[in-house]
């Protein structure tokens, strides 16, 4: 049998694994949530995949620490809310131990020894403590996983139905999720941030982005500047790059054009390693999808977003009853 990946199975069992960790290192400490420290070594092993793929696709030191970052606080902010709803769990823990237990296990069963192995329980172990892991320790961080979902489910389940005036809602702020084909009519200038004439910085760069930017929402013509500073595959064509759909650039690329208002200059944005300017001239709604099919995932969209935010009520609660304490190091 094809030897399964393994990195997956790290991280989902990795608070376990790091709860041997000294918790007297204050300067490895992100937060404390009722006595309980939360290390950076926890953080950074939940953004481990995620941190990997990041550093493969964004070039910029400078955006990729910012993304990092973000990537960091979002992972302890899951870290934090997963202790105060183990908290919240205590009370129940005992009547509910039998149910959580075999929970447990018939998931751990199902989605790694019977869909991963084949059944092969022994070959299952065997892989995982080849990684450094015992047993009990990627099962300890599965049960932990199991109580998370089940207080979860039980404290955002009372949102509801659905009605047909928050469906139109969503629909209308978010039309171009439900169109096959929506295109814009692009313009751009990009400014690198580092040249070969001496005396180029990125800070010089970024300035004569901003020069021009200025001008042209004075009214300079886009064709003529970009013909003159750009230095991309479209400067000969003056900056046109005609129509384009999101699959005509990378996904990052395209959620932020898609994004720009029409008929108006963009911001100068840094983005890996250029400035650029846009300008989207058009905008042309591509052709809605099957009514019935776009009916269903706005019931399911409308209704996970409740659920978001019925969530997200929840754990502000439990925020405000709970002694929380984030490292400033």
């Amino acid at each position: 049998m094809k030897k399964f990946p393994l990195f997956h199975l790290v991280t989902l069992a990795t608070a376990a694994l790091l709860s041997t960790a000294s918790a007297e290192d204050t300067n490895g400490i992100a937060a404390v949530v009722n006595g309980r420290p939360i290390l950076r070594s926890e953080v950074e092993e939940v953004i481990k995949v995620q941190g990997m793929q990041l550093r493969a696709t964004i070039g910029d030191k400078a955006e990729l620490d910012r993304e990092l970052g973000e990537l960091r606080k979002k992972a302890l902010d899951t870290l934090v809310e997963q202790e105060l709803i183990l908290k919240e769990f205590e009370p129940y823990a005992e009547n509910f131990k039998v149910k959580v237990d075999a929970y447990t296990d018939e998931h751990i069963k199902t989605q790694y020894v019977k869909e991963m192995f084949k059944g092969d329980q022994a070959k299952f172990v065997k892989e995982l403590t080849s990684t450094g892991l015992s047993y009990k320790k990627f099962y300890d961080k599965q049960r932990t996983n199991i109580i998370v979902q089940m207080m979860r489910g039980q404290n955002v389940k009372d949102v509801g139905y659905v009605t047909s005036d928050e469906k139109i809602a969503y629909l209308k702020a978010n039309g171009e999720d439900f169109r096959e084909g929506d295109q814009i009519k692009l313009w751009s200038i990009t400014i690198p941030k580092v040249t070969e004439e001496i005396g180029s910085t990125s800070k010089s760069q970024q300035a004569l982005a901003k020069e021009i930017r200025s001008k042209l929402v004075r009214g300079d013509e886009f064709s003529t500047l970009a013909k003159t500073y750009s230095q991309d595959s479209k400067s000969g064509s003056g900056g046109d790059w005609g129509l384009i759909t999101k699959k005509d650039l990378t996904r990052r690329m395209a959620e932020m054009v898609f994004s720009l208002q029409a008929k108006k200059v963009s911001d100068v944005i840094e983005f890996d390693d250029s400035f650029y300017i846009f300008y989207v001239e058009a905008k042309i709604p591509g052709k809605m999808k099957p009514d019935e099919e776009v009916q269903a995932e706005l019931e399911k969209r409308v209704l996970m977003e409740k659920k978001k935010k019925a969530y997200e009520e929840w754990i502000t609660q439990l925020k405000r009853k709970a002694t929380i304490r984030y490292s400033n190091n």
